[in-house]
């Protein structure tokens, strides 16, 4: 449990960032990766198999950002890279798939109001986290 909260702190770290400056710092996705991966050491759950999975939805947002030309940030694709080495994979599938929803509902409200602007997506994922705490 202590793996989610941990994730639910970087994501609440991130989305305040990003509400305030619309960019995520390499630093700070940086120092919670290495805190990840000695925590995944501490506990005895450092496997590649493991690593591997956790990072899959990261990898599938990054690759979305470059297929959108940064319609979705790569510091976006990042955090979920990092969420994914905290809580693991599947979990970190389900963040973002509540966060996306979440995010395309405020842009449907956006295009009802007919306010066409970027706006920072960890916020809709720490909603998601949230969420997906509350049925885990």
């Amino acid at each position: 449990m202590a793996a989610y909260g941990m994730g639910l702190i970087f994501l609440a770290v991130l989305a305040a960032q990003d509400i305030k400056e619309k960019k995520i710092s390499v630093d700070k996705l940086i120092v919670f990766a290495v805190m990840a991966v000695l925590y995944r050491i501490c506990i005895k759950q450092f496997f590649w198999q493991e690593i591997l999975g956790a990072v899959i939805p990261g990898g599938i947002l990054l690759l979305l950002s470059g297929a959108t030309k940064e319609g979705i940030g790569y510091g976006d694709g990042m955090a979920v890279l990092v969420l994914g080495l905290w809580t693991g994979g599947w979990f970190a599938f389900h963040v973002m798939g509540i966060g996306i929803i979440f995010s395309g509902i405020y842009a449907a409200v956006c295009l009802v109001r007919r306010k066409r602007e970027a706006f920072p997506f960890v916020p809709f994922l720490l909603a998601g986290m949230e969420v997906a705490l509350i049925y885990a």
